[in-house]
């Protein structure tokens, strides 16, 4: 076998569903080695496996352990050159995950490789800026970037346009490639991080350890987004987010780099609700239909404050 696909899942019965069939639909299964490691879920996600696809290393982790803990006991039962992390809110296209083999024996530099990661409605998916987060990379964004920001501001930030392939600088777990052989020098996934952040961590271990990274635009993927955090609290992913980047910040710039990101959290989370707050204000007035953006973006930045404060953190559900 040339590949194990290791997906670890958390009460998301159907998307993994979806996404298994599309492994086996589109894949060899000769080549392909299939695990789930599945976090304890109470939603049948275990029957189904085991019901439906008895070709498939089925895991039961004990607990809800978080992203990089359960991969990490997934990369113990991989036994072939190239190992993928695969979000179960996936489905996978046509000749994929061949190509992305292929790619990586032709080119033996690469350490780690992503493809395009398209919306259910067929947009892409942006790569986010090619920097790795520091306190001060973190104030920028929350100063002056958003979901919004013009496209044009992008010629004068690190921007690896998503419809063009080529080397970049970090890559996403949503579905990430990498050689066993990068995984067994340089380490697995750190496990302080129990969801985001470890992905970039990873990344930057990999290109420290001299292997490259590989974005490939022409291979795509479907990413329907959220599908285990959903499962959370409406705020789970926004203060899961700001924990993760913390331990990043620590991990990287130690203790000072911990307290500043919480400055910036602080400071920038306080911003953007007094702005917020004139906007929402504005659209309730005049029938804006941007009003429950407002809204929601209000509720997020409120939790990062209260992140900031140490007043509200993740619940983490079992």
């Amino acid at each position: 076998m040339d590949l194990s696909i290791i997906i670890v899942n958390w009460n998301t019965k159907d998307m993994l569903k979806n996404c298994l069939y599309s492994i086996r639909q589109h894949t060899d299964s000769k080549r392909i080695k299939v695990i789930v490691v599945d976090n304890s879920s109470h939603d049948g996600s275990r029957e189904m496996v085991e019901s439906l696809f008895p070709e498939v290393v089925l895991i039961n982790s004990g607990g809800n352990l978080g992203f990089a803990k359960a991969n990490n006991i997934g990369i113990a039962h991989a036994d072939t050159p190239f190992v993928s992390f695969l979000n179960p809110d996936t489905i996978v296209m046509e000749n994929s995950i061949h190509t992305m083999i292929n790619f990586m024996e032709t080119n033996p530099s690469v350490g780690g490789l992503g493809c395009k990661m398209m919306f259910d409605d067929g947009n892409t998916q942006p790569l986010g800026l090619q920097w790795f987060p520091s306190p001060l990379t973190e104030l920028f964004s929350i100063l002056f970037l958003s979901d919004r920001t013009p496209q044009k501001i992008n010629e004068y930030l690190p921007y690896h346009d998503p419809e063009r392939s080529g080397y970049v600088l970090k890559l996403y777990g949503g579905f990430l490639m990498v050689r066993k052989e990068v995984l067994d020098t340089v380490g697995y996934f750190d496990e302080r991080f129990f969801m985001y952040g470890e992905d970039v961590d990873l990344s930057r271990r990999i290109t420290d350890g001299g292997w490259k990274l590989y974005y490939l635009a022409g291979v795509k993927i479907i990413h329907l987004c959220g599908g285990a955090s959903s499962s959370s609290s409406s705020n789970f992913a926004t203060l899961m987010k700001c924990e993760s980047i913390s331990k990043l910040m620590e991990k990287y710039y130690g203790k000072a780099g911990r307290f500043f990101y919480k400055f910036v959290i602080f400071t920038g989370s306080q911003l953007r609700l007094f702005l917020l707050g004139i906007l929402y204000t504005v659209s309730h007035f005049r029938h804006d239909a941007n009003k429950r953006r407002y809204r929601d973006s209000l509720s997020k930045h409120l939790a990062m404050f209260k992140w900031s404060l140490n007043l509200q953190e993740p619940t983490i559900k079992n």
